[in-house]
């Protein structure tokens, strides 16, 4: 119950930047639907056109901000992905790096039947298994 209430919290939120970007061009449109007959030169008018515009361009960038702001896990999933924060390598098991790090495996196969199988250790021992 808790999620759908944060969800009709962030939808409510859209709604409301969608109509706060797009309330200004209508309503200039409508304005000049009426008034279709007279050009307005005037510079206030030029200058709230253009202002209405660059608003309802705005919208598109407005709604990244705005679920970033909104959903936890939409901002850890961004946070992750920026390329400027190093994220942290997973601590590994030390018996992993041990083996990893000191054993060297490599496996010749002489015939079908018979395999040698040779390990090498960085300190310079080497063992060799053979397997039939």
């Amino acid at each position: 119950m808790e999620t759908r209430k944060r969800l009709a919290k962030i939808v409510l939120v859209f709604v409301g930047c969608f109509a706060l970007c797009w309330f200004p061009n209508h309503v200039l449109y409508m304005y000049r639907s009426f008034n279709y007959n007279e050009i307005d030169p005037s510079l206030g008018h030029m200058i709230i056109t253009l202002v209405a515009r660059v608003l309802s361009f705005s919208n598109s960038c407005v709604n990244p901000f705005a679920l970033y702001l909104l959903s936890e896990s939409f901002r850890r999933h961004f946070n992750s992905q920026l390329c400027c924060r190093r994220k942290r390598p997973h601590q590994r098991s030390t018996s992993y790096l041990l083996n990893s790090s000191n054993v060297r495996m490599t496996s010749l196969k002489s015939n079908v039947k018979n395999t040698v199988t040779s390990t090498s250790l960085l300190n310079g021992q080497s063992r060799q298994e053979a397997s039939l």
